[in-house]
């Protein structure tokens, strides 16, 4: 199966990259965000409110919204604000609402189920919704999680405030560094002291907010076994064993051979919700549900720079699952090492093209696998025996003919290896990241002395010439580790 390169948009305008394979390998835009300071008129009143907002002298910010960072939607327009001049929210207002914040984080923190409640209004949907939450969170692993308020996002609706928070957190070792994120948040007064009373806002979070975490939107479970967080949903809860132990084989496997220096840790999602890859944007292929997989990586936020990476993860797809049952453990195995390849490569892929990147990772996701066992689809090997497989532009690599795209990728690797042992693929991808501004062929032919057609000539002759020459078996449907299949090879 294929994977791909693309750019994907989540979480209020903060930039990721991510990868995907379907099979893609995709790059993402996905948590990080600055804190924003929200114009009046966007955000006042409760949610879908269209009335004008209140007049009230706690209401209004004392300065305009900036323009939300990157490629986050715009605020939706909303009513002009009231005139006169603005005003501020008292210091004492402001300071007892982010003492109501840091008692719910530090209940969180420290597995208060009690003092999380206690801080809530006494609804029974918000406290039910708010269970669901404290239980998923729960699971993490936190080293870190704060809640930071936006005084001048302050809006007064009745006797309580709308208000914008940052909400920062750090899934332990799996993280390199802390995520920053916004939500919107509703306090309300409950006799004399304020109390959480919404944490949603439909109407500002389509404007603000992109792709939420698996544990914002509803239950979760965690999984855990050393330097492997599995987390999944009801409907993938009973596979957290093994899937966690197919992922920590797999960071063996990939660790054995990647020789650039990463933590060893990951953090993957198995979802039967589809929310969550429905959520992801500019897909190669367009559509997120045909990816068996996307990994993803997950920025600081845009105040550290777009570049400013804290994790990468990835995504299993709940129709890979259902298909990769366990009696295609095999198969579900190559499709997780060819993931952790990209998040052991990380950065140093990212100036390489595509069929690099993605040859890379198939070439890996097979060594683990008996020669004989090794497939490709047979209407590849049949182009590869007639001369007739060419590398596509980089814009078309996902399209229909995706299957001989990334079976050429990896046999192009295979004959990289053959020519220039291991280490020449990390010297090819090495050369790519020093050489960020120069066209791919120049930079393949400047590394290897051949044109990159060549190239890619030799990679399809070396598959046609490695398996059974007319022997090729027509495919029973469409298996995780290829679109189709054909005949065992003959050698390595």
């Amino acid at each position: 199966m294929p994977t791909a390169r693309a750019d994907v948009r989540s979480r209020a305008a903060a930039g990721a990259r991510t990868t995907a394979r379907s099979t893609v390998r995709s790059a993402a835009r996905t948590t990080g965000v600055a804190l924003l300071v929200l114009a009046l008129g966007a955000c006042g009143g409760e949610p879908g409110d269209t009335s004008p907002p209140p007049t009230d002298p706690v209401a209004a910010p004392t300065t305009p919204a900036p323009a939300p960072a990157t490629t986050a939607a715009p605020p939706t327009p909303g009513p002009e604000p009231t005139s006169g001049p603005p005003q501020v929210v008292p210091a004492d207002v402001a300071t007892t609402l982010q003492g109501v914040l840091d008692a719910r984080a530090t209940a969180v923190l420290t597995g208060d189920r009690e003092g999380f409640r206690a801080g809530l209004a006494q609804d029974g949907d918000l406290l039910a919704s708010e269970d669901r939450y404290f239980v998923s969170i729960t699971q993490l692993p936190l080293t870190r999680f704060s809640y930071r308020l936006a005084p001048e996002s302050l809006v007064r609706t009745g006797d309580g405030y709308w208000g914008v928070v940052e909400v920062t957190t750090r899934l332990g070792a799996f993280d390199q560094r802390a995520v920053h994120t916004l939500d919107r948040v509703r306090f309300a007064r409950a006799g004399t002291r304020f109390v959480v009373d919404s944490t949603t806002d439909p109407a500002w979070e389509a404007a603000h907010l992109g792709l939420r975490e698996p544990w914002e939107t509803g239950t979760v479970t965690a999984v855990r076994a050393g330097g492997v967080l599995g987390v999944l949903d009801d409907g993938t809860a009973e596979r957290g064993p093994e899937l966690v132990a197919a992922v920590a084989a797999g960071v063996d496997d990939v660790s054995a051979r990647v020789p650039y220096d990463w933590s060893r840790t990951v953090v993957f999602y198995a979802l039967s919700d589809p929310a969550f890859l429905a959520g992801l944007d500019e897909v190669p292929g367009g559509d997120p549900q045909a990816l068996d997989a996307v990994a993803f990586t997950v920025p600081v936020g845009p105040e550290a720079g777009d570049d400013a990476i804290a994790s990468t993860r990835f995504a299993l797809n709940r129709g890979a699952l259902d298909r990769l049952g366990r009696r295609r453990s095999g198969d579900l195995a190559r499709l997780v090492r060819h993931e952790l390849t990209h998040v052991a490569v990380g950065a140093h892929d990212d100036e390489a093209p595509v069929w690099l990147s993605e040859g890379v990772a198939e070439w890996l996701s097979v060594q683990a696998i008996a020669p004989e066992d090794r497939r490709v689809p047979a209407r590849t090997l049949a182009a590869a025996r007639a001369g007739a497989l060419r590398l596509p532009a980089e814009d078309a690599f996902n399209d229909e003919d995706a299957a001989e795209h990334y079976a050429l990728a990896w046999w192009i690797v295979e004959w990289l290896v053959q020519a220039r042992g291991e280490q020449g693929v990390w010297d090819l991808l090495d050369a790519f990241t020093d050489r960020p501004d120069e066209d791919d062929a120049r930079v393949v032919r400047q590394v290897l002395n051949l044109p990159l057609a060549e190239v890619a000539r030799r990679g399809a002759d070396l598959m046609a010439r490695t398996y059974a020459p007319a022997v090729a078996e027509p495919t029973d449907g469409a298996p995780p580790t290829g679109p189709a299949e054909s005949s065992p090879p003959t050698g390595p």
